[in-house]
């Protein structure tokens, strides 16, 4: 399967904010994702690292 984990970095650090993401759609600041069964969220910040291989993106805020 395609899916992603996808990270919040800040401070250095970094936080899980989902797991199993299928869709990634940068609006402005907002960036929304959606999860395979649908569950949906919205940050905001920007996208610094897509990682294919580990399946993982990284936003910063």
């Amino acid at each position: 399967m395609c899916e992603s984990s996808v990270f919040l970095e800040k401070e250095g650090g970094r936080a899980l904010v989902m797991e199993e993401v299928v869709q990634v759609v940068v609006d402005g600041e907002e960036i929304k994702l959606t999860g395979i069964l649908g569950e949906r969220r919205a940050i905001k910040g920007r996208i610094t690292e897509i990682n294919l291989m580990k399946h993982t993106i990284v936003i910063t805020e």
